[in-house]
C-alpha cells in the first residue's frame, strides 16, 4: 500500500510543479509585457520631445517665431524715414499698417491703449505723407 501512495504523491508533485511552472511564466510574460509598454512610452515621449525641440530650435534659428521683433524693427524704420524724408523698403510691410494693427490686436499682442496710441499715430503718419505728397505737387 505504500507504493500506490508513494506514485499519487509523486503524481500530485509533478501536476503542482507543472502549475506552478504556468503560473510563474504567465507571471514573468505579463511583467515582460509591461516592461515593453514602459519602454516604449518613454522612447516615444523622448523621440517627441527631441523632434519638438528640434521644430522649436529651427524656428528661433530662422526666425520664424519673431513676428514682433520684425514688426517693431518696421515701426522704426518707418518713424526714421518720415524724420528724415527718405524712403527704406528694406522694413516695408507688405499689409495695410492699419489691418496689420487690428490683427495683432485681434490675436492679443497688444493692448487697447496701445492700439490706439499706434492707430493715432499711423492717421497723423499719413496725414504727413499726403502732406508731403502734395507738397511735391506743387514743387514739380
Amino acid at each position: 500500500m505504500a507504493l500506490p501512495k508513494l506514485v499519487l504523491w509523486l503524481v500530485l508533485a509533478v501536476v503542482g510543479l507543472l502549475l506552478l511552472s504556468a503560473v510563474v511564466s504567465a507571471v514573468f510574460a505579463a511583467v515582460a509585457f509591461v516592461w515593453w509598454l514602459v519602454r516604449t512610452a518613454i522612447m516615444l515621449a523622448v523621440l517627441g520631445g527631441l523632434l519638438y525641440g528640434g521644430y522649436k530650435l529651427y524656428g528661433l534659428l530662422s526666425g520664424g517665431s519673431s513676428n514682433e521683433h520684425s514688426v517693431s524693427r518696421s515701426d522704426t524704420s518707418l518713424s526714421d524715414s518720415l524724420s528724415t524724408g527718405a524712403t527704406s523698403t528694406e522694413y516695408s510691410r507688405s499689409t495695410d499698417p492699419v489691418e496689420d494693427l487690428q490683427e495683432r490686436y485681434a490675436k492679443g499682442e497688444i493692448s487697447e491703449t496701445e492700439l490706439e496710441r499706434r492707430l493715432e499715430r499711423q492717421m497723423v503718419d499719413d496725414e504727413l505723407d499726403s502732406i508731403d505728397r502734395e507738397l511735391q505737387r506743387e514743387r514739380s
